[in-house]
């Protein structure tokens, strides 16, 4: 699925904090993709301005230029290399260095080279060496911060470094500080081409590490992200008017812009902080290593690292296979296969549930279509998970009706499975005319891990569902347990009475199986008879099984089958 797709099917679905923090860190991540952009265009700069062998060694001003420089283009040169791999990144950047390096050594390089302009600037003027040398460390300062917030971040210190490069960015306002202060030129003069290197260099740091506190609840878009912006412009305003009125009753301190700016970056921060200890209290906010994993579950579903994988459903009666129910899993290309348990809650609380569940459902009526004609799975049916976040679109009647139509299936052999939730939070009833229009399309409905949530009885009486399923928690205590097995039989109880088919998952071993049998469990399924197949291994099993009911002999079914 391309971005532009799973942008259009998360954009209707931003309705709490944590989708709106997941929409930032989109934006964010793709301006952190193109980091080398922006190491490039400083290095381009640093080239420029940097000062050629050809001028004065024995100047502080040329020393001091050639470090500010030399600092720019080496920090520019390792984000370069940290984001630039997979691109032309690095040839265009071998290029553009030796073109540049042939233009310093033209005679023509002093025409436009800060340096030798600053240096002509100084000779000009009639104030004394270290004079000179103040007037000019502008840009060594600049320098100076972008090298200490480096090091920070390698260290792994980001808050303090984000800080460190917020006032590096601020720098070339200090000139405008300084006058609204009272103050001329309070640090001496901002080369053109040192003061661009400087602050593209710093804003690649900062594209860097963006996703991370405080500059992550900075950047939030939605109404706290914009009070606290208001805030912050706010504070800053009445701490330049404090200091100008300040001016007026004391002698003149070059140190004040400078106060000023760190004035500022801690305005920003105690903010930010505030405004993360509120949020904490007023919904959930995922922290920034939640983000990158989430960014990581839709670059998956970009990518197409999501596959299907499908588990039989036995019919205690019959002792043949009933249906399936398919399973999302992940294969990552460096951490291999992870769990469902850890991205399905990001997914979640993201908003990225939508897209990869549209995904799932296409994936597996397309799966199940190509089954038709096979003699076993093109009789059973196919049972799919739905999110109550896609119930919430109001889109999904006609999505599943639209996939059905466009890949062949018949609607009798698509089960849709929910959660207690889904119904639950169902204020307006909306979820249940939804399910009502699914029940006259001919879809199945099936509730998912029942007793495990709100287990409110009202909906059960609204919701024309066909099978209820008994979670996997309360089957793992059987037998022996007399709590389990009192609630597993009110639960069974309960469904014949209002005429659902009783489905038991997660059952592993022979003794769990003859107990829900007894007690009148209609399917079960889980690792004593199958473990989840791709669709290869599905169609082998079904071979090897066809020939033998599974309820009989289950112990006759190695796991290794699976």
């Amino acid at each position: 699925m391309s971005q532009a797709g799973v942008g259009e099917f998360l954009a209707p679905q931003i309705d709490n904090l944590t989708q709106r923090q997941f929409m930032r860190h989109r934006l964010v991540r793709k301006v952190q993709e193109n980091t080398h952009f922006l190491a490039m265009s400083s290095m381009v700069c640093g080239l420029l301005g940097f000062p050629h062998y050809l001028l004065d060694v024995d100047n502080s001003i040329w020393l001091a230029q050639l470090l500010t420089y030399l600092t720019f283009i080496l920090v520019s040169y390792n984000l370069l290399l940290e984001n630039g791999r997979n691109n032309l990144a690095m040839l265009t950047m071998t290029l553009v260095t030796v073109s540049l390096f042939m233009v310093q050594l033209s005679p023509y390089a002093s025409e436009f080279n800060d340096t030798a302009h600053l240096l002509r600037i100084a000779n000009e003027s009639h104030l004394s060496h270290d004079a000179k040398v103040v007037e000019y460390i502008g840009g060594a300062l600049l320098a100076c911060l972008i090298a200490v917030s480096y090091l920070l971040q390698r260290s792994g210190w980001l808050a303090t470094s984000q800080a460190i490069l917020c006032i590096a960015v601020m720098i070339p306002l200090i000139p405008l500080l300084g006058f609204l202060c009272g103050i001329a030129r309070p640090y001496g003069l901002m080369p053109p081409l040192a003061t661009l290197s400087g602050l593209l260099c710093a804003f690649g740091l900062l594209a860097k590490h963006a996703s991370h506190p405080p500059m992550s609840y900075l950047l939030l878009m939605d109404d706290h992200g914009k009070q606290i912006r208001f805030s912050i412009v706010f504070l800053s305003f009445f701490a330049i008017l404090l200091t100008r009125a300040g001016m007026e009753f004391d002698d003149h301190i070059r140190a004040l812009p400078m106060v000023v700016v760190v004035a500022i970056v801690a305005i920003i921060y105690t903010m930010t902080i505030t405004y993360y200890h509120k949020s904490q209290s007023d919904a959930q906010i995922l922290p920034a290593e939640d983000m990158d994993f989430a960014s990581q579950v839709e670059s998956a579903l970009e990518h197409q690292q999501f596959y299907m994988v499908y588990q039989p459903q036995i019919d205690f009666a019959t002792g043949k296979l009933k249906g399936v129910e398919a399973l999302l899993r992940w294969h990552h290309p460096e951490k291999g296969i992870i769990s469902p348990d850890k991205f399905i809650r990001v997914a979640e609380l993201t908003g990225l549930i939508v897209p990869i569940g549209q995904w799932v459902i296409r994936t597996v009526c397309q799966q199940a279509a190509q089954w038709n004609t096979h003699p076993v799975l093109g009789k059973i049916e196919v049972a799919v998970n739905v999110s109550a976040l896609q119930l919430r679109g109001g889109h999904l009647v006609n999505d599943l009706l639209h996939t059905l139509q466009e890949t062949g299936l018949s609607p009798q052999r698509l089960v849709v499975e929910l959660t207690e939730s889904a119904f639950v939070q169902d204020d307006d009833g909306e979820h249940a005319r939804m399910m009502h229009a699914l029940k006259a399309a001919g879809i199945r409905l099936a509730i998912d891990d029942f007793g495990t949530g709100y287990s409110c009885l009202s909906y059960l009486r609204n919701i024309p569902g066909d099978y209820l399923k008994i979670d996997r928690s309360f089957v793992m205590e059987l037998p022996g347990h007399d709590k389990a097995e009192a609630v597993i039989r009110a639960i069974v109880s309960l469904g014949k009475s209002l005429h659902y088919r009783i489905i038991a998952e997660g059952v592993e071993n022979v003794e769990q199986a003859a107990f829900l049998q007894d007690i009148g469990c209609d399917i079960v399924q889980g690792f004593l008879y199958a473990r989840p197949m791709e669709n290869e291994g599905l169609l082998r099993w079904v071979q090897q099984c066809e020939a033998q009911p599974l309820i009989a002999h289950p112990e006759t079914l190695p796991l290794a089958l699976a």
